[in-house]
């Protein structure tokens, strides 16, 4: 039985960035919500690579903050 999942999947980069997806998704089981979200960040990737400029729906802008390793 389907039912909804909130995913929220991150990937951390080398330099310490993070890219983050927040997503809802229909899903059988944890796995399932998890592969569903894992495809949507690849599409989204994807699609930003294709365009010239992103648009950009929420920010957030920290002065002074650091880093955690």
């Amino acid at each position: 039985m389907k039912q909804m999942f909130k995913t929220k999947i991150a990937h951390m980069l080398d330099n310490g960035d993070k890219l983050e997806l927040e997503a809802f998704v229909e899903a059988t089981s944890h796995d399932d919500a998890f592969a569903q979200a894992k495809g949507r960040l690849k599409s989204v990737v994807t699609e930003l690579a294709g365009v010239a400029e992103i648009e950009i729906d929420k920010t957030k802008v920290e002065l002074g903050a650091h880093k955690h390793h």
